[in-house]
């Protein structure tokens, strides 16, 4: 369902598939629990809401960065216009509001129980654009495991669920099922959803789409689709980041005479929804470049570069360097007695030369790998009889290199260019020296590792 991969992206169509996979098997579920086909207007939203989730997660992991302004964890923006694609950008807040965009998403035509598209808000910090949003590794405009969702949804007595202040509480995305038309709250007239204001109606009518984004036809503006709450006063048809003052609120809400004022269903995407999955999305780049690397280079794994190194200009390795970040140059210059290659194997993007690779900045100094002794530059003969590295111990020592990626920072940990690994990875990991750990996230532990 997501779109075509260039031809060389084995790695990466590899998580697309997985994503698609998990995504068919979430609609397929939730199309049993439904009955199937159904009247059940209930039941026919939460199975629309729940494919949306699970598409919007599957297009993020799968971004496949094709120009300098691409990069995996991007969502795609509002449909403005009602005609199932994506805008190109949408950097104001009323521009990251609109309907779900199914065709951009590459999914069904989804409606709630009363026929009605879905709705759909997106968080500035996960927004396309078309400009370069992290030209260098630690920048603000990063999108990687320390990125926030930045908006905020109450529940229907008004209680904060996700807060957009706080990391990493905030939603990432909402998906909105707007329900029946009713009166506003304050007005007494129901919301208008026709071609009323667009400037050709004919075509408005025939084919469901505005002429402009502006909002000026009733069709395509929030306020005829989503509703506002007296108390606490919060209006679904807008929102701003970073603020428990202006974000979303769940209904239903009725008022003392059992009159819905609220109607709007909501499914929120959260950062342990996206991020984790992001996380190993990179994970896999990453050792998909060391792998080629060491099939190109006799077996043998190039030097990190050292955890003190400035990673906000290019990172080169070092010799004896077994545990550090991934390199962006090959330069220690003692590959040449294996005949060891010193350049990375397209299509890694570690060298960050190319457009299509300077998404690599968003993770650069969330990344780590670790070399075992028997795989390194000058291990002599190589193999685990010189040494291998064990995840989990006391498991096997039987592997050749593991690739971590750094979470959320956790309490302790200061992170900038030269700190400590502890600083980015927690217990055994820390340390760069075997054995590892891998373990489900916790308030204590978030790091993610892969390992050949």
């Amino acid at each position: 369902m997501i779109r075509g991969l260039p031809a060389h992206a084995r790695g990466a169509a590899l998580i697309v598939l997985l994503a698609l996979i998990g995504l068919v098997v979430t609609a397929i579920l939730i199309s049993a629990l439904a009955g199937g086909a159904t009247t059940d207007p209930d039941r026919q939203t939460e199975r629309a809401l729940a494919i949306a989730h699970q598409a919007l997660i599957a297009y993020a992991v799968s971004v496949q960065p094709d120009t300098s302004a691409k990069r995996p964890g991007d969502l795609p923006c509002p449909d403005l216009d009602n005609d199932g694609d994506a805008e190109t950008t949408c950097s104001a807040p009323n521009q990251r509001i609109g309907r779900l965009p199914v065709e951009t998403l590459e999914i069904e035509d989804l409606v709630d129980g009363y026929g009605e598209r879905l709705w759909y808000a997106l968080s500035g910090s996960f927004d396309r654009s078309t400009v370069n949003q992290c030209p260098q590794a630690g920048d603000p405009g990063c999108l990687n495991s320390e990125t926030r969702g930045t908006i905020t949804v109450r529940s229907p007595y008004g209680a904060i669920l996700h807060d957009g202040t706080n990391l990493p509480s905030g939603a990432i995305a909402v998906i909105f099922s707007p329900g029946p038309p009713l009166a506003r709250f304050g007005s007494s007239t129901p919301q208008d959803r026709s071609c009323a204001g667009d400037s050709n109606i004919p075509a408005c009518l025939l084919h469901r789409r505005c002429s402009t984004l502006s909002g000026t036809t009733a069709l395509c503006n929030p306020l005829n689709f989503l509703d506002l709450a007296a108390t606490p006063a919060e209006d679904n048809a807008d929102f701003a980041d970073s603020s428990t003052a202006n974000g979303f609120i769940q209904g239903p809400i009725f008022d003392a005479a059992g009159n819905a004022i609220v109607n709007d269903r909501l499914m929120v995407l959260r950062y342990a929804d996206l991020m984790p999955r992001l996380e190993q999305r990179v994970a896999r780049e990453a050792l998909r470049c060391l792998q080629n690397y060491a099939a190109a280079s006799g077996g043998r794994y190039p030097w990190a570069s050292p955890m003190t190194s400035d990673y906000t200009t290019p990172l080169a390795d070092q010799a004896g360097i077994r545990f550090g970040r991934l390199p962006n140059q090959l330069t220690a210059g003692n590959y040449t007695p294996y005949a060891m290659s010193t350049d990375w194997v397209p299509p890694c993007p570690a060298p960050m030369v190319a457009n299509a690779d300077k998404w690599w900045a968003n993770w650069q100094n969330l990344l780590f790998f670790a070399v075992a002794p028997g795989y390194a530059p000058d291990a002599s003969p190589i193999g685990c009889g010189t040494g291998c590295l064990t995840v989990n111990a006391p498991s096997v020592a039987d592997k050749r290199v593991v690739v971590l990626v750094a979470g959320l920072p956790l309490a302790g940990q200061a992170r900038g260019v030269g700190t400590a690994a502890g600083n980015y990875l927690e217990d055994e990991n820390a340390d760069g020296s075997t054995p590892f750990r891998k373990a489900p996230a916790s308030g204590t532990f978030d790091d993610q590792l892969i390992f050949q």
